[in-house]
């Protein structure tokens, strides 16, 4: 089976006055011309939006956009006691920049933070899955300023079981399908087992009958070739456009595991021809053709302008039909 996928976030910022509302929403709350729950409305709107613009492209499995996240990782201070926001620094290559976690006490979970998008964006999904994005414990635990728990391996633990709690409390709002992020394995594959165990806390939380992608990017997981088969999910994530090597991966990916390709690259607004990133995948039919393949960007699209993201899963969409057609896929 092959389906196009959304990564995660989707574009915030378009032409139309009403993908400007999130943003004139925060402005107003911060001269005290609104509140957060006029805030939250904005919120719901775009998300509305966005889920039903991910429907007109095609997608098959669409995210709620993550419309109300200041960024990757920073979007945990909303749900958690121990952190705070600290300086921003850059993510990863791109021109975001993001605030560091500071981790400041025990982490804990104060509040669900991912459950009301999920929500709305299910209502407007009907015939879509829904994918809820999880930042990853141990890039988020590399990524901040930790002033309590003396090292990565404790705090990713800390973190993975919060998230955990998070992803138990959204299996009972409806969600099944899920993707922990974890950009930095390719940077770190010395944290193979860390990530391997603290991903797999979240998606036993899941449950066994959910899709779950552990999803890497802005690089390549060679170092970690011969060892795939350790990485939790029911999916593995990788980004054919930032890391090259990720094409000779496919031959050595575990028997009976799914596969996430990022086929379009997020961080610019030069489009692919659907027809030549499809070609470059056609050394693998047999591979490909016996596992449930995800198609779609290689990350979050928020960094692009609305008309442009809207394009590259279209594209992405665009891959699917000729790969449906034209390959004989075993299920």
């Amino acid at each position: 089976m092959i389906r196009a996928c959304n990564h995660s976030s989707f574009c915030k910022v378009g032409d139309h006055p009403l993908d400007q509302q999130v943003r004139r929403a925060a402005n107003r709350r911060r001269r005290g011309a609104a509140t957060d729950a006029d805030v939250q409305v904005a919120i719901d709107e775009m998300t509305t939006l966005v889920v039903a613009l991910q429907g007109r492209a095609f997608i098959e499995i669409v995210t709620d956009g993550m419309i109300g996240w200041c960024g990757p990782l920073s979007h945990l201070v909303r749900g958690l006691d121990g952190l705070r926001t600290a300086e921003l620094y850059r993510w990863f290559d791109t021109n975001f920049h993001e605030r560091r976690l500071q981790v400041i006490g025990e982490i804990s979970r104060r509040e669900p933070f991912l459950v009301h998008d999920f929500e709305v964006a299910k209502f407007v999904a009907v015939d879509q899955l829904v994918k809820v994005g999880v930042p990853g414990p141990v890039t988020a635990a590399r990524m901040a300023r930790d002033e309590h728990y003396g090292g990565i391996e404790p705090l990713a633990d800390a973190l993975a079981s919060v998230l955990a709690e998070e992803v138990a409390a959204l299996v009972e709002a409806g969600a099944r399908c899920f993707q922990v992020d974890e950009p930095l394995l390719c940077r770190h594959p010395e944290d193979l087992e860390l990530v391997a165990r603290t991903s797999g806390r979240i998606f036993e939380a899941a449950g066994a009958d959910a899709t779950t992608v552990l999803s890497t990017y802005y690089g390549d997981l060679a170092a970690l070739a011969d060892r795939l088969g350790e990485l939790p999910g029911t999916h593995i994530g990788l980004d054919m456009v930032s890391g090259d090597g990720n094409y000779d991966l496919l031959s050595k990916l575990p028997d009976g595991r799914g596969v996430a390709l990022g086929l379009f690259d997020a961080r610019t607004s030069r489009q692919e021809d659907a027809d030549d990133v499809a070609g470059r995948l056609e050394p693998h039919r047999e591979t490909l053709c016996g596992r449930d393949v995800l198609v779609g960007p290689n990350a979050g699209l928020e960094l692009l302008p609305q008309d442009q993201g809207f394009d590259k899963l279209l594209h992405a969409r665009y891959v699917v039909e000729k790969l449906s057609q034209e390959w004989t896929w075993d299920s």
